[in-house]
């Protein structure tokens, strides 16, 4: 059966021809954009389409990449398909946890884990399930010095899928930091001073220090000497890592890295909330920072998730003004 006009497949068809080169182009740069996101590091979701009951144009096997911008390549559904699908996209960059989507008129399946439904509300009908995979670059992890801590918290941090810088040239340590890393300052007595110095003023999302709090205060004392403010001195964790009793060398390293990993999980499961809205007459989800269509009404903004629904909002017929909230003039 012919995906694109709904007869028998001949392959001679221009319009079958024309439609599965498409679909074999779009495979291509999809498998290529994948290989080149994954090789630099950026993040992205992978959408692929599961299952689908007609009539829909996305078929299983059907796939796209969202990016945290928004942008997509592929093909996954369009209408009310796509809206829900970068939304629920843009959630999963933020937790790093897949999903399922359900999209249908059908019950939702509410008892399922893992699993989330939509009600599928346009005209076309049909329903799909699109699987989401968010691929996220590894957290980074910025170590200054080469003590054996330094060394141990190294191989803990590869173990638990970060990516670890070591910084040995301290001229060169803001270079690595950034608002996403994680940072720890593991001289331990060998150029405890630039170590600090190094480091001070930068905002990562973690910055530790390893040492005692006597030797601590001391070294703080020595950069606010040198200009550095309060401020930027209060971010700064010290003794870095979690309260685990730890004596030996590696049991610091042990508990650095479990604060490291409490903080990265934590972090990753406050989501930030999208502001949606209902769209009156179709009633689906319209994500408001992107609705393209909207109306204001004695100070009061609508939104809606295509054209047509807007417009029949703007001019209901009489039999559909007292439904959807309009007064007659």
């Amino acid at each position: 059966m012919c995906e694109v006009k709904g007869c028998e497949v001949n392959r001679s068809c221009r319009t079958y021809s024309t439609y599965r080169t498409y679909i074999e182009i779009t495979i291509l740069n999809i498998e290529d954009h994948f290989l080149a996101l994954r090789a630099r590091e950026e993040p992205f979701v992978l959408a692929t389409v599961v299952a689908y009951k007609n009539p829909q144009s996305a078929k299983p096997g059907s796939k796209a990449i969202i990016k945290p911008d928004g942008s997509m390549l592929g093909w996954v559904g369009g209408g009310c398909v796509q809206p829900i699908v970068l939304r629920e996209a843009k959630q999963a960059l933020q937790t790093g946890q897949p999903k399922l989507l359900t999209i249908s008129p059908d019950a939702p399946r509410e008892d399922w884990n893992g699993v989330q439904s939509f009600r599928m509300t346009c005209e076309g009908g049909g329903s799909l399930e699109i699987y989401l995979e968010p691929f996220l670059a590894k957290p980074r992890l910025v170590i200054l010095g080469s003590s054996p801590v330094a060394e141990t918290l190294a191989q803990l941090g590869g173990l638990l899928e970060f990516k670890v810088v070591i910084v040995t040239d301290l001229s060169n340590a803001r270079d690595q930091i950034d608002e996403d890393s994680y940072v720890v300052v593991a001289t331990m007595g060998n150029q405890d001073e630039e170590g600090l110095l190094a480091v001070v003023g930068t905002r990562p999302k973690y910055l530790g220090l390893v040492a005692s709090r006597k030797k601590a205060e001391a070294l703080f004392e020595y950069v606010r000497g040198v200009g550095t403010s309060d401020a930027d001195l209060a971010v700064i964790k010290c003794p870095a890592g979690l309260d685990i009793g730890s004596e030996t060398l590696p049991e610091i390293a042990l508990s650095v890295a479990a604060e490291l990993v409490h903080i990265h999980r934590t972090s990753s499961d406050q989501v930030q909330t999208v502001a949606t809205a209902i769209d009156p007459i179709c009633g689906m989800t319209v994500d408001i920072e992107n609705a393209k269509y909207s109306s204001a009404v004695e100070g009061k903004t609508t939104y809606f998730c295509c054209l047509r629904c807007k417009e029949t909002f703007d001019h209901p017929p009489i039999s559909q003004i007292t439904q959807i909230g309009r007064k007659s003039v």
